[in-house]
């Protein structure tokens, strides 16, 4: 007779011990199997509405570091220096090392800015009260002498989104799509190529289309009035004045809805159909221009004063490309954290890599506490039933000596008859199992809603925040790339059910209990000898 089958006789014989441990080992399942199922649940709700959420990363100016920095300098030499060496900046090279990265898509490194409306040029129209408030082109004020001043201005009339890479976020997620032509390239980025992209209404209303020029002006000709600042630095029409081929035509879904509230008060520019999109360092360019006629304009006039007369800060090319912040997007929103721990620790000081966490975390914190206090149950039951079961089992083997002392002496081994009592405890443990499977099934769920809703109220993170308004259109000032959730997102994916894993983990668990119940009376097994223990039953 082998071991198997002498550890099938003693669990029917003993059927009172039998079903004393089954009882245990059906509670300590129930147990269990509600702890890892609201565990799960907690898990898998969280990584589904990740999974809902759009896959970016803001690498961008850590201005809580900046502060902190500054704030605890307490000598003004060196906050005066501090600022005087230039307020930190993302450089360009920095990002385009991170972007090499397989896992990024594209990136938005967004100059945004206005254009000015050109003689040949008309603009998609709105029709509301704010563009019948355009003709009022005059602003007067009353200078210090007393006398009025009148000046005449336009308002811009389009608005421009560069950047400095060769995509957006925009058309990969597909609400920008190219109807006709191409996106800007590398090399016409790098080359400050004059291209633009306009939209589909926007080239209707002109009878644009590909191959097209398109005219706009930068600034306000108006401010290159005679006696003007600008006038007197030299600039002129000409250059304030951007000629762009049209390389591409796009439609997009972020329109205007006239019934809105706002509608009447939204000017052209903030039209998306008067969107221009183009290489962010033609503008820098333009921009460059400007600013060293203006500060070559002040040398001139102001020739003892240092600031001026310094060449050092004579505007670069790196000044004018100013970047605040990068959107980074990736092809999977699980890579956003790997991502960010990954990179975030080589970026400059006074930067920062924001994984866009900080509104997820907060209403995943009942969640995560609900997860830990399943997980902390688990873990209490197993070290319970480790020492319960193993203080059952050493005393049994008190009363089994004289079946240990003939097995031994008849030749069996103690590896054996140590096996017979893993057998014999895992028969019980895994029908004890089998049964609380599907009882745990049934109340696991409606204790994990019940804890859910009980953590919900006490974390206070279902309380309402104060109403912010917010246009009911996607506006195109927007550089936000990140995705709005709700406790309902993730409270709508919460629901506990006893997956096949589970069971698996419930019998895996269940056998190490009893293998680890089993190892310190098998210390007492190894000990005993045959001859002894038949000569103190005698």
């Amino acid at each position: 007779m082998n071991f198997f089958n002498r550890a099938l006789k003693n669990v029917t014989r003993k059927l009172s011990k039998s079903i004393l441990l089954l009882l245990t080992f059906f509670v300590i399942g129930n147990f269990v199997i509600v702890g890892l199922g609201i565990s799960q649940a907690s898990e898998n709700a969280k990584i589904a509405t990740r999974r809902k959420m759009r896959a970016v990363v803001t690498y961008e100016i850590d201005y809580d570091a900046i502060n902190e920095y500054v704030n605890s300098l307490t000598d003004q030499e060196e906050i005066d220096e501090f600022y005087n060496n230039g307020f930190p900046r993302i450089s360009i090279n920095d990002v385009t090392d991170i972007l090499a990265d397989d896992r990024v898509l594209t990136a938005n490194a967004l100059y945004t800015s206005q254009f000015y409306q050109t003689e040949d040029l008309d603009y998609v129209h709105l029709n509301n009260q704010a563009e019948e408030q355009m003709d009022q082109t005059e602003s007067c004020y009353i200078d210090m002498d007393g006398n009025e001043i009148c000046q005449t201005y336009m308002n811009p009339a389009f608005f421009v989104k560069a950047n400095y890479y060769p995509n957006m976020i925009e058309f990969v997620e597909n609400s920008f799509q190219i109807v006709d032509g191409r996106f800007y390239t590398q090399e016409e980025i790098d080359d400050d190529a004059m291209v633009a992209l306009i939209p589909q209404a926007l080239a209707d209303q002109n009878g644009l289309r590909v191959g097209d020029t398109v005219s706009f002006y930068t600034t306000d000709p108006n401010s290159l009035a005679q006696g003007s600042y600008l006038a007197d630095t030299g600039i002129t029409v000409d250059d304030i004045r951007l000629d762009l081929e049209i390389i591409g035509i796009y439609t997009h879904n972020q329109a205007v809805d006239p019934s809105s509230d706002n509608y009447d008060w939204l000017y052209p520019y903030e039209n998306p159909d008067n969107m221009v999109l183009m290489p962010a360092t033609t503008i820098a360019a333009q921009s460059l221009k400007i600013q060293q006629a203006s500060f070559d304009h002040f040398a001139e006039l102001y020739p003892d004063d240092e600031y001026y007369q310094d060449p050092a800060n004579r505007p670069t090319e790196e000044l004018v490309s100013y970047i605040s912040d990068v959107t980074i997007l990736l092809n999977d929103p699980l890579e956003v954290e790997p991502f960010v721990a990954e990179h975030g620790q080589d970026i400059p000081q006074f930067t920062v890599m924001n994984a866009n966490n900080d509104e997820f975390d907060r209403l995943s914190r009942p969640l995560d506490t609900l997860s830990l206090f399943a997980n902390f149950i688990v873990w209490l039951v197993v070290i319970n039933a480790v020492v319960i079961i193993t203080l059952v089992t050493a005393l049994t083997l008190k009363t089994r000596e004289y079946e240990i002392g003939v097995l031994l002496s008849i030749g069996a081994s103690k590896f054996k008859i140590v096996a017979q009592f893993f057998v014999e405890l895992a028969l019980v443990a895994i029908i004890g199992f089998t049964i609380s499977i599907g009882t745990g099934s049934l109340v696991a769920g409606k204790i994990g809603e019940a804890v859910l809703d009980y953590q919900i109220t006490t974390s206070g993170v279902n309380e309402d925040s104060d109403d912010i308004y917010y246009p009911d259109y996607e506006s195109i000032w927007d550089t936000d790339y990140t995705t709005d959730i709700t406790l309902d997102d993730l409270v709508g994916e919460y629901s506990v059910s006893i997956s096949p894993l589970i069971i698996l983990e419930i019998y895996v668990l269940g056998l190490g209990i009893v293998l680890v119940s089993i190892l310190i009376p098998s210390l007492m097994i190894m000990r005993f000898n045959p001859k002894r223990i038949l000569m103190n039953q005698n």
